[in-house]
């Protein structure tokens, strides 16, 4: 059989144009649906002007697709380099169709942080059946034959005259198509600028391209920023912590009006609570060292970042003792120049947060420094394993979703899942701030989510949305402070409005200002101490 396939070998393009078919039509079935679905709401725009595009969109994406493999399919790597497509394609599939996330540069980045980090626990946790059915049904299957046939390839240079024809030949035939209607045709993709996004896989492929493009270009010079940071009282005593929350949305706590009790033991303190705040990403990997960025806050970016001394450094370089505590996937970066304690390698079967008191503890009873600041990196609200996230007795909310695939469960589930998390948070932090009471000093704890969560409004599960284009519910963050008697009787202070919009930028200016560190990077109009 092996023998009759080789007897009839197949011309590279057609095997490039029948694979690129196969590709545009099977994993942007969605996609053409959707604009189907968009035009339905616009009836009185012209049929044939909605088929027409549609043709046209099919067409953009089987050229696309084709370029790519003339460019980078040469001839020993046409079929590795088609395999990996579509591989990669059925996985993209999935996750659009299961959790309505676009795989982007932030959501590659930090799987890469995952795999680099050793944090498979993060990547387990996405992993289910139904995505490797998914990969051998549509993936697998259709590389078989590439095993068995044999591709013919003219002469060398007959075939780049070839390969560079075909490439000219498509794109003069989509550039005809689109000039004979480009009234309709741009005020259509105006009208759908987030196309790009739902295109498997070249919108995840151009976005790996953009970061290997980022990585060959960085020569950045790490930059020390404040090398001469000032305790303004340093002989007084003072404990600050900063917990750093995961995946957390204001809308589930109820301080912030939620009709559930999702915190009914934080409601007893007196918190100074803000209603209105905002994540600067939706991921942890962009999110994480924004919140701890001395810049431009308009200007952030994680290579800048990951190349500039930040909030940690600042205080650390004042003489104060800082220590980050690990209970989730990493700091990424923020933590490399200060104590590092990581808890997902002590307690790798359970790591509940409430484990972070362990060694809250340890060093608030054997303290010797004079200001302390420690850094709680917790688990929070972490999906799609929302019933791991807490113990038995915080099951509260039932029935609970106890599948690590939100569409398996129904939507009620799903929240209940997640509201138990809150709950539990709410317990946690509870813990922390009677820690600081016990302490009887100076003392205050922040507290802010990385990014929110969407749970099935709109389609969407998780996070990961680009920030432009986020819902409420994967940016609404909870945001509040708590401050000791001691820290209140010896300094006087004001806080920002609570129903003021706030932001991740407020975060570390506002830290600087609680543990009265002057810098010449404090912004005192963006703390939210006034």
């Amino acid at each position: 059989m092996i023998n009759k396939i080789n007897n009839y070998p197949i011309s590279f393009v057609k095997i490039i144009f029948a694979y690129s078919l196969y590709i545009a039509l099977l994993f942007n079935y969605p996609l053409l649906a959707k604009v189907h679905s968009v035009f339905e709401m616009y009836p009185h725009k012209s049929e044939f002007f909605e088929y027409f595009f549609i043709f046209l969109l099919l067409l953009t994406i089987l050229f696309l697709l084709a370029i790519l493999l003339f460019i980078g399919g040469v001839r020993y790597l046409l079929k590795p380099f088609i395999f990996l497509l579509l591989i990669n394609s059925a996985i993209i599939a999935y996750y659009k169709k299961t959790y309505g996330v676009s795989v982007d540069e932030g959501i590659i980045t930090s799987l890469f942080d995952s795999i680099l980090e050793k944090n498979y626990n993060e990547v387990n946790d996405l992993l289910t059946m139904k995505l490797f059915v998914k990969i051998f049904i549509t993936g697998l299957i259709p590389a078989v034959p590439l095993y068995f046939i044999k591709i013919q390839y003219p002469k060398l240079l007959k075939e780049y005259v070839i390969r560079l024809s075909y490439i000219a030949g498509m794109l003069i035939v989509w550039i005809v198509l689109v000039v004979s209607n480009y009234k309709d045709v741009s005020l259509a993709v105006r009208a759908n600028k987030q196309l790009n996004q739902d295109v498997v896989p070249l919108y995840s492929v151009s976005s790996l391209l953009n970061i290997i493009k980022h990585s060959l270009r960085s020569n950045m010079v790490y930059a020390e920023l404040d090398e001469k940071p000032n305790l303004l009282k340093p002989e007084e005593e003072m404990i600050g912590i900063v917990v750093v929350g995961e995946t957390a949305r204001a809308d589930r706590f109820s301080l912030n009006g939620y009709s559930r009790r999702t915190n009914p033991k934080l409601e007893k303190h007196n918190l100074i609570n803000f209603k209105n705040a905002y994540s600067c990403g939706t991921l942890t990997k962009t999110s994480v060292p924004c919140m701890f960025y001395m810049g431009n806050y308009d200007s952030f970016n994680i290579q800048k970042a990951d190349h500039q001394a930040n909030l940690l450094s600042i205080i650390s370089a004042s003489g104060i003792a800082v220590t980050w505590l690990e209970n989730n996937s990493g700091c990424k970066h923020v933590c490399d120049r200060v104590k590092t304690i990581d808890l997902t390698k002590i307690y790798a079967e359970e790591n509940y947060d409430e484990q972070l008191m362990i060694e809250i503890n340890k060093i608030l009873d054997n303290n010797k420094s004079k200001k302390t600041l420690l850094v709680l990196h917790t688990m929070g609200s972490h999906g799609p394993k929302y019933y791991k996230r807490y113990p038995k007795e915080f099951d509260k909310f039932q029935p609970s979703c106890k599948n690590n695939n939100p569409q398996e469960c129904t939507q009620k589930e799903l929240i209940n899942a997640y509201d138990n998390t809150i709950l539990y948070t709410d317990h946690f932090l509870d813990l922390v701030i009677n820690k600081l009471k016990q302490q009887n000093k100076k003392s205050f704890l922040i507290y802010a989510s990385d990014h929110g969560e969407s749970l099935g409004e709109h389609g969407l599960y998780l996070h990961g949305v680009p920030i432009k284009f986020a819902p409420d519910e994967q940016i609404h963050i909870p945001f509040f402070m708590w401050f000791s008697e001691q820290y209140k009787q010896e300094r006087s202070f004001a806080t920002l409005g609570t129903e003021v919009k706030i932001s991740h930028e407020h975060y570390p200016h506002t830290i600087l200002d609680a543990m009265q560190v002057s810098s010449k990077y404090f912004k005192k109009e963006k703390s939210l101490l006034r």
